[in-house]
């Protein structure tokens, strides 16, 4: 085996076209991580800023009923680990107003350097060896087995599956080598600029490169296999360019496209905002009927009855209207569990929503969000009422306490990571097998 190695490693950093790749991969993964980092940086100086700005603003409102109109933002906080990921999330810079109206808003700004910000497909580390890892690794595959002949001299030495099996693991050794040294490279050398990760995150980004390590084999095995399969042919390249382009670009295409098609038969969002607003107007309604009915009712009755009313709209229309609001973010996480599913089919696919969820960014980001949305939402609702009909402040008092208005998302990994590894795996093993059957026929063949 160490005879094997040694050769090896000759043939993959012996040659100058591999370096030249391997440096390219190195180069970019760098700069995109730098890149990445910056905006880690701004983030966090652009948070103080909107910390700063809420708390100023509470000064500037007069009443609660201005409160309740204005409110207050809720900014979105993503994990560390975003900054390998910035491309990669389902969210971007998203944010939402909390206030007494019905409709809940996540929106994302495209004001002033927001504007500027567009993400391209190569803007993060994690897309760099997706993209071009994948090419260079179905390249080595192709290039691992040089021709029948060759091997059937070979197979005179030692047996076949024994070489075969000793070139391919010795191969992936070092090219693995590569790939967890780059990952765990610049991992560290972010600690070294400045940014602390939780134990929980540096375990997380280490069972991602675990992922990204099997997926970039499994590309591998299945050049080595699409060698094979051609009969060692300068066809290869032709099939080469095919394979890689419908794993890397058409399957995770497909597969975003198949969930935008499952997503139809969710309900209109802007449906569900009307029917909440019907059943706030309903209520409006009855409070202005009793206006109508009493013209002259003293100011005192009518303070009462609006208490009345607001104590009613707590206990009845507000839970009402939570609960549409809840069914539909039920509905739309039975659409996200469906196309985690989905997923974990191809490994192409699942590193698509492996990432997103790492970043701290994806689709279970967003459902936490939402949750916190509507729990803030409803302490705030009940402060409101509460300070609106019951107090007498001199000044307007803040909800937000300890930096309530900062939803702080987790890193994490899907519920089917473990599936989806085996998955890839299991894929491997069979290209593995397959190439070996092949090739043994091929050299064996009368």
């Amino acid at each position: 085996m160490l005879a094997f190695l040694r050769f090896e490693r000759r043939r993959i950093f012996g040659e100058r076209k591999n370096l030249i790749f391997l440096g390219f991969i190195s180069l970019l993964s760098a700069y995109f991580v730098w890149s990445g980092l910056n905006e880690h940086r701004q983030f966090q100086a652009e948070k103080k800023i909107f910390i700063k700005f809420e708390k100023e603003k509470i000064n500037q409102i007069v009443t609660y009923v201005q409160y309740g109109s204005f409110g207050f933002r809720l900014l979105y906080e993503t994990s560390s680990l975003n900054l390998f990921f910035v491309n990669s999330s389902v969210l971007q810079d998203v944010e939402s107003n909390i206030d007494s109206l019905e409709a809940i808003k996540v929106e994302s700004s495209f004001k002033g350097k927001k504007l500027f910000l567009k993400r391209g497909y190569f803007k993060d580390f994690a897309g760099i060896p997706f993209i071009f890892g994948s090419l260079f690794m179905l390249y080595l595959g192709h290039m691992a087995l040089v021709s029948p002949a060759y091997l059937r001299f070979i197979s005179g030495r030692m047996t076949l599956k024994k070489y075969y099996a000793l070139t391919t693991a010795a191969r992936l050794f070092w090219l693995d080598l590569f790939f967890v040294s780059l990952g765990s490279g610049l991992f560290f050398l972010v600690q070294l600029g400045g940014v602390d990760f939780s134990r929980s995150e540096t375990m997380i980004f280490f069972w991602y490169l675990l992922f990204l390590v099997l997926l970039l084999d499994f590309l591998y095995l299945m050049g080595q296999l699409t060698s094979v399969l051609v009969y060692f042919r300068k066809i290869f390249f032709l099939w080469f360019f095919i394979v890689w382009f419908v794993c890397i670009f058409l399957l995770p295409e497909i597969n975003r496209i198949s969930v935008f098609n499952q997503s139809l038969v969710l309900e209109s969002a802007e449906k569900v905002n009307l029917e909440k607003f019907r059943t706030l107007m309903a209520l409006e309604k009855k409070f202005r009927d009793y206006l109508k009915v009493n013209p002259a009712a003293p100011l005192d009755q009518i303070r009462q009855m609006q208490k009345k009313f607001a104590v009613q709209f707590l206990n009845s229309t507000y839970l009402v209207n939570t609960g549409l609001e809840t069914k539909y973010l039920r509905d739309v996480e039975k659409v996200i569990a469906g196309h985690e599913r989905q997923s974990v089919l191809f490994p192409t696919t699942f590193y698509h929503f492996l990432t997103g969820e790492v970043s701290g960014k994806g689709y279970y980001g967003y459902l936490d969000f939402m949750d916190y949305i509507m729990k803030l939402r409803n302490r705030f609702m009940q402060f409101y009422l509460k300070k609106r009909y019951e107090s007498n402040d001199a000044a307007v008092e803040s909800f937000v306490k300890n930096e309530e208005n900062l939803f702080r998302a987790r890193s994490r990994l899907p519920k089917t990571f473990w599936l989806g590894l085996l998955a890839t795996v299991l894929y491997g093993a069979a290209f593995l097998a397959l190439a070996y059957w092949r090739l043994r026929c091929l050299v064996f063949q009368p």
